[in-house]
């Protein structure tokens, strides 16, 4: 038996003391690529935003002197229709507790602080993986539905001018594909969102393997630089890669999450961040605090 001087044994010095709790709840889980604070805000007093695209363009013909000049009629527009959606998360709060339990934490603000990172990190994952293109659904279209995919598609107007498909697990990205996704998002891509894999998979190619191009000139190049505030961020043609842990592996072919998350496809997207008047991406928010 433990000698603790006084006390007939260690239990009862116990008594005495307690242990000291560090407030707050410690943070386990950390994710990067969060969209919400790029997406610059729209703010909207109604219950839809409606805008148009263009679609077929008007062209001109050349006439001679004298020559009777035709009237044309050949312009169209897509007219597209967003509606505001409601993320929310309801807990009980208990008021007897609320007022008692406050040492050393506050329960009402513990609470308050897990409910929102819920309610964040539910939106942050609708942003790359929501599905609602209606007003009766209850979520928006994220990345993954505003771009369609399919088997084949290659930049062309023959099949999709937004998407590219690698051809399945087993084909790798190549350096010409990537350059062609930025060629694509006019007049200059804003980030290139990937995952983590396929940012150290790019960074491995460039520092550690390195590209032999011998005989042939680059088509882009991939580089690092400090942000303002020392984290180290690589570039892809000038281009800023976020990696995003919210980007899961996919289905082949038809997108969407990966029920096993172990199929071995990812999408890279490249986004421009502006105005809806300026072709960008943005969030559209209702009223003046965005409830």
């Amino acid at each position: 038996m433990a000698i603790v001087g006084h006390f007939s044994d260690l239990s009862e010095l116990r008594k005495l003391v307690i242990s000291e709790m560090v407030p707050g709840v410690i943070q386990q889980t950390f994710e990067e690529g969060q969209l919400l604070a790029m997406l610059p805000g729209v703010r909207l007093n109604s219950r839809s935003l409606i805008y148009n695209r263009e679609d077929v363009l008007p062209s001109a013909a050349w006439y001679d002197i004298h020559q009777q000049i035709s009237f044309t009629a050949d312009v169209t527009l897509v007219q597209k229709e967003v509606w505001l959606k409601r993320v929310i998360r309801q807990d009980l709060l208990d008021r007897f507790v609320m007022q008692t339990y406050n040492n050393p934490n506050d329960y009402r603000t513990e609470i308050l602080k897990s409910l929102t990172r819920g309610v964040m990190r539910t939106v942050e994952d609708t942003l790359i993986y929501g599905s609602g293109s209606t007003e009766a659904t209850t979520e928006f279209d994220g990345l993954d539905k505003l771009i369609t995919i399919a088997d084949g598609d290659a930049f062309t107007s023959a099949t999709n001018l937004q998407a590219f498909d690698m051809g399945g697990a087993s084909a790798p990205l190549t350096f010409r594909a990537l350059r062609q996704l930025v060629n694509a998002v006019r007049p200059r891509a804003s980030i290139l969102l990937m995952t983590r894999t396929m940012r150290d998979t790019l960074a491995a190619v460039a520092w550690e393997k390195g590209i032999n191009l011998s005989g042939a000139n680059p088509m882009a190049r991939i580089n690092s630089s400090l942000n303002e505030f020392g984290k180290m961020v690589d570039f892809f043609d000038g281009i800023p890669i976020v990696i995003s842990d919210y980007l899961l592996q996919e289905n082949d072919n038809t997108g969407g999450k990966d029920d096993g998350n172990d199929s071995g496809m990812s999408s890279i997207y490249a986004i421009r961040f502006g105005s809806i008047a300026d072709g960008g991406l943005s969030l559209v928010v209702g009223g003046a605090t965005g409830g």
